[in-house]
């Protein structure tokens, strides 16, 4: 009986050891509001105005980007110097890489 117990908690440990050494870093999500400044197509950076400055930030392959309710794509940003958006994206290590952008007009 007490090798059993002692096995079982041996492997509770290592479990919980492994899960632990697997965790993701934090990454907070936050959103932001502004203006289209514009967008660098070759980077995938997107210069955002806003009442604090321009914000640089990077759209991964997977950002989500729509104007009006429909899907367009990330190369249409180029386009939409001026319109209002919003950005959501997360930040970790310094580093903010955009998920999604929703135009809606000037």
């Amino acid at each position: 009986m007490n090798k059993s117990l002692a096995m079982l908690l041996l492997s509770a440990l290592l479990l919980s050891g492994t899960a632990f050494a697997q965790a993701p870093s934090a990454a907070t999500t936050l959103s932001l509001r502004g203006t289209i400044d514009k967008y660098e197509i070759s980077s995938r950076t997107l210069s955002l105005a806003t009442s604090s400055g321009t914000v640089r930030l990077s759209l991964a392959s997977t950002t989500r980007v729509s104007q009006g309710g429909h899907k367009v794509e990330a190369e249409e940003l180029q386009k939409l110097a001026g319109e209002r958006a919003t950005v959501r994206y997360t930040e970790s290590a310094g580093a903010r890489v955009v998920q999604s952008v929703h135009v809606f007009g000037k």
